[in-house]
């Protein structure tokens, strides 16, 4: 008997609530509870097409594929600990930082492996997409980047050479976009609010790649306030990139916190503008890449605001 694949799996379970910094810190396990409570609201794992995968935990040689073995080890050592900064100054250690930050890794990995094994088409990690984290040094809440781990396990294990990693988070993936801007093998779609209004203050439009890479690289910034419409319009750029590259896999963060009324970011989406946009990258993958697509959940201090925006990225990978 041929067992077709689901179409979705959504890791979660104790661990997706560890990453999770000091009280009063936005980067908290509420944002986690919250998607869980409305997934089951909606009876959403309860859907056949859905697998419901607790956390998995990354290596350390998993990790290294990406960050240096001495940053490793001051995560770790600080983690014992309990105490201190990972970055210089938005980032705190706490006790156990350094597992929770291998379940990140590990999810989005395994997530990966899944929708290359055609176990299923479309996987989503809602506490994945650490775009700030630098090879060196944590960085705006990212302590280990697990996008840019997945894309080089693409290139290094799947041996795929045109990967597509789109961001729509509202703070420039700049831990991601750098460490490729000249890897002509990774593309990157990125719409953020204007850095010169929000941190980390990079990703002007001018930046395309570099050397062999120039033009595999979009950076779309738009201004505070920008709502769905705004959004859509400029969506249509990240379309006609898509149909130009046709990528062998759709990395995708849809960090919330393009949301109205976020804690941080000064922009004024909807829930909606992320059905949208995964309808969009949906009918695409279908189209160009068997339907691979890998989500993470990124950024969104809002946690109610946050949740509704992420369940309508998996209803819509679950029903269209």
């Amino acid at each position: 008997m041929i067992h077709k694949p689901k179409k979705v799996a959504v890791f979660y379970g104790e661990a997706s609530t560890t990453y999770s910094f000091p009280s009063g810190h936005p980067m908290s396990g509420l944002r986690g509870k919250s998607f869980w409570r409305l997934i089951k609201k909606k009876k959403l794992n309860l859907s056949k097409d859905i697998e419901i995968i607790k956390p998995v935990m990354a290596t350390e040689e998993n990790i290294r594929l990406f960050h240096s073995q001495k940053y490793i080890n001051f995560v770790k050592n600080l983690s014992k600990k309990g105490t201190g900064m990972l970055d210089q100054g938005d980032t705190p250690a706490f006790k156990g930082v350094f597992e929770a930050s291998k379940y990140v890794v590990g999810s989005t990995l395994h997530g990966l492996n899944m929708v290359m094994s055609k176990k299923i088409d479309h996987a989503f990690n809602p506490i994945g997409g650490l775009h700030h984290a630098r090879r060196e040094a944590a960085a705006g809440f990212c302590v280990f980047n697990d996008p840019a781990i997945a894309i080089i396990e693409a290139k290094t294990r799947y041996d795929l050479k045109r990967i597509l990693y789109i961001d729509i988070d509202a703070h420039h993936g700049d831990g991601v976009f750098y460490s490729f801007y000249d890897d002509p093998q990774v593309f990157i779609a990125d719409i953020h609010e204007d850095g010169r209004f929000l941190y980390p203050g990079t990703g002007p439009a001018e930046e395309v790649g570099d050397g062999k890479a120039k033009g595999t690289k979009l950076s779309i910034p738009v201004p505070p306030k920008t709502n769905d419409y705004g959004f859509k319009k400029v969506f249509h750029k990240i379309e006609k990139f898509i149909l130009k590259i046709e990528p062998q896999i759709i990395f995708f963060q849809c960090g919330g916190d393009g949301l109205k009324n976020d804690s941080i970011s000064h922009l004024e989406y909807s829930p909606q503008a992320y059905r949208f946009a995964a309808e969009k990258l949906h009918q695409l993958a279908h189209k160009l890449c068997g339907g691979r697509i890998v989500t993470m959940g990124g950024g969104g201090y809002s946690p109610e605001n946050t949740s509704k925006a992420w369940v309508n990225v998996v209803e819509t990978f679950l029903f269209n």
